[in-house]
Parts: structure tokens; sequence; C-alpha cells
């Protein structure tokens, strides 16, 4: 796909004072809605994720007031690369610039370099502590400190829900019928009408696991800015009016990609993760999707395990970093979180504070950590 190199020298895009040439490759760092150009790129990339598409810099501009530096790499006025990036200035974890999770996406590996320097001179020029490539299907890079505590699963659908059923395991196919049994039911959503129970399940959730929630905002401006691009699949108890399970998962191409959810941790003997899981992958085989990516999961944890069991194959999920400003080995997210006694003293605490006292907090706290 092309890109029109006298719209990208009138105002389209505002090019860096420090672009980066090499051959005919050249970055650029995008000042106003090309989203077009930039999503169909993304589209046609084998590494392309919902989450590099263009929208999501208005959801994390209008969630939470970050300042956006959309690079992209052009190769003759061609598309090559691009890496979406947010500016977090965390008290918490210190100020940094971060890509969503999936980190960049690129067509080769010298569009990667590219954009893993510039990203590099954005801390030095701003003055941030480091840069994160967070959650990156690809380490790309061996200059940058590499880390890889999680896989993703990837699993393949056939083309009908009976072959589907058939393919299970016998284990798993027993699970879903006991669910069923016990007086669970799923309904799958694609209009957001389902987001306050799915938001309400999910605070109760996060509450009970000593993690922040996000807030409500943030959810509503994902459907607002990608109708057509999500569903969320919730399940229910026939005694209960709130859901005991809910799942949020976004859409692209051929694939259904998992994102947030969880079981109420007293409906997991219901199984109801099981008829969660069995209800989105039928519904993903009805709505034409070749493949259900379940998203990441810490190594050998029991949600990596249970997500292993469906049939799929899984793969490392990298976070790449630059080191803290003086020359201090960097740690991700999850590895401050776990090594830090302030972080664990919190999840301990989290729980015993009042559910309603959680739910206007913990939207606060999510700002300076976004993608834990």
């Amino acid at each position: 796909m092309k890109v029109d190199a006298a719209a990208t020298n009138n105002e389209a895009m505002v090019v860096s004072e420090k672009m980066i040439e090499h051959s005919k490759l050249v970055v650029q760092e995008v000042g106003r809605d090309i989203s077009a150009d930039w999503d169909a790129f993304i589209r046609q990339q084998p590494g392309g994720l919902p989450t590099h598409l263009f929208g999501w810099r208005e959801v994390m501009q209008n969630t939470y007031g970050y300042q956006a530096r959309f690079l992209m790499a052009l190769d003759s006025d061609q598309i090559v690369g691009v890496c979406p990036l947010f500016i977090v200035p965390s008290r918490l974890t210190g100020k940094r610039v971060m890509t969503m999770p999936g980190g960049m996406c690129a067509a080769n590996d010298e569009a990667a370099a590219e954009l893993l320097k510039r990203t590099a001179e954005i801390v030095e020029d701003e003055g941030l502590n480091r840069a994160v490539i967070q959650d990156s299907r690809q380490a790309w890079s061996k200059d940058w400190q590499i880390e890889s505590e999680h896989v993703f699963w990837l699993l393949p659908l056939p083309e009908t829900k009976d072959l589907l059923w058939s393919q299970l395991d016998g284990n798993i196919r027993r699970q879903v019928r006991k669910a069923r049994k016990n007086g669970l039911r799923a309904e799958i959503d694609r209009s957001g009408k389902l987001l306050p129970a799915f938001y309400e399940m999910f605070s109760h959730f996060t509450h009970q696991a000593g993690t922040p929630i996000f807030s409500y905002q943030f959810l509503a401006n994902v459907i607002r800015i990608f109708p057509g691009g999500f569903n969320i699949a919730l399940v229910w108890h026939e005694d209960d009016e709130r859901p005991v399970a809910g799942y949020f998962q976004l859409e692209m191409g051929n694939t259904m990609y998992g994102m947030w959810g969880a079981a109420l941790p007293e409906s997991l003997k219901l199984r109801s993760a099981y008829l969660a899981l069995w209800e989105i992958m039928s519904d993903a085989v009805d709505n034409g999707f070749m493949y259900l990516d379940m998203g990441r999961s810490p190594t050998s944890s029991n949600a990596s395990k249970f997500k292993g069991q469906w049939g799929g194959t899984s793969a490392p999920v990298y976070q790449l970093s630059t080191c803290e400003i003086g020359g201090l080995k960097g740690e991700t997210i999850t590895n401050q979180v776990q090594s830090d006694q302030r972080f664990q003293l919190f999840i301990q605490l989290w729980p015993r504070l009042p559910y309603s006292l959680t739910i206007k907090l913990g939207p606060k706290l999510r700002w300076h950590i976004p993608f834990a």
C-alpha cells in the first residue's frame, strides 16, 4: 500500500527532526489521523494484532490523557513498520514510553531496528526513565533487554461446531456438560449491552485478586472506537442475577483475541470457565473465524495449563526494554510487582478494602500502571 509522499510532506504527518535514514528507509512520527493506511498495513501483516490499530491512540488519550508518539517506518513511501507509543508519567514505576500490549508491528528486521532506535532516542530526548515494548510476539533486537515469562496460546478452529466438539478431549466435553447440568448458561454480545454486567463481574474478581480495576470508560471507549471489532461473553447461573464469569474479546481478520476476563473463584466448581471458553470457541466458528488467540498467561501457570487442554499451541511473549537512566537494569512491571515488598503488601491489603472504595480508587491507580 502506497502512502502519498506529497500529503506526507503537507501536514499529513509530523516528520521527526531526528529522521533516520538507511538506504530508502525512514522513520516518521505521525502527527494526525492516518488510520486508514496504518490499519491497512496492520491487517496485511502476519504479526498484526488488534492492539496495533490506530484507534488505540484515541482510546488511550480519551481514557488516560497520555501523550501519543506513533512512529511509522517507510521504505520508498511504502509502510514497512509501525510502533504505537504512549508516554506514561507514572510515579509508581517511573516515567516511561510504552507500547500497547502486542508491541510493534514490522515487516522486516531492518524496519524493526530503526523503530527501536527512534524509540530509544525519544527516551533521551524527553528525559524518560526507559522504553518498554510490551507483550511483543517477537524478540526483535538483541540490543535491548529481553524477558519472556509469559506465553500465548493459539487454537486453530475447524469449519463446524460438530467437528470442534469431536476434536476436544473427552474430559473437556465432560466439564462442559457438567456446567450445563449445574444450571449455567452463556450469552455473547456484540452491541455493548452486556458491558455493565461484565464490568461489575470483573471488578469483583479483580478486587478479590488484589488488582485495581481499570475504568469503565476505558472499555466504553474501546467499544466506541472499535464497533464490530469486539464481543463480550458472560456466563450466568439460573439462580443468580449477576454473571459468574465474563470475557472480553477483540476481533480482527480471521482471528478472535482473548483480552480481559475471568471466572469468579466460587463459580469454578460449577465449571464456569469451561462453559465460557466452549461458547467463545463455538461463537468464533459460527462467525467464520479460523483461530482463537487465548491471550497471554504466565508460563507453567494454572491459567496456561487450562488453555493448553483445548488443543492449541503456545509461543513466547517478550518484554523488550531499555535500561533505566543511570545504567541500572530495568525490570518489567510484572517483575516489579513480584519483587517489590510494597506491591506485595498492596496485593494483600486490596481485597480487605471495601469494594465500593476499590471501584473509585482502582482506575486512579491504573493510570500509573495501565498495562499490568
